[in-house]
């Protein structure tokens, strides 16, 4: 599925291609949320949850390398 296919897809068909086909990289915790970072057919989504709440906010294919770049500080390479 491409980029744009995704974005046209509503939240709930979003999670369910997600929890399906995509790959868990790393959280990040940002403004609130609890973001968790996917790979999913070679691009990146971000998942935005509020803190303390389990519901998800939104969905959305990652276009930003700063955003990419603040979940480094979260894997641990030895």
């Amino acid at each position: 599925m491409k980029e744009e296919e995704f974005r046209r897809l509503k939240l709930r068909e979003r999670y369910k291609v997600l929890t399906e086909k995509g790959t868990f990289l790393a959280n990040r915790v940002h403004a609130g949320f609890q973001c968790r970072l996917y790979d999913l057919f070679g691009y990146y989504v971000e998942v935005w949850r509020p803190a303390g709440i389990n519901i998800i906010q939104w969905i959305e294919v990652v276009n930003r390398d700063e955003i990419i770049d603040s979940y480094l500080e979260n894997f641990d390479i030895d």
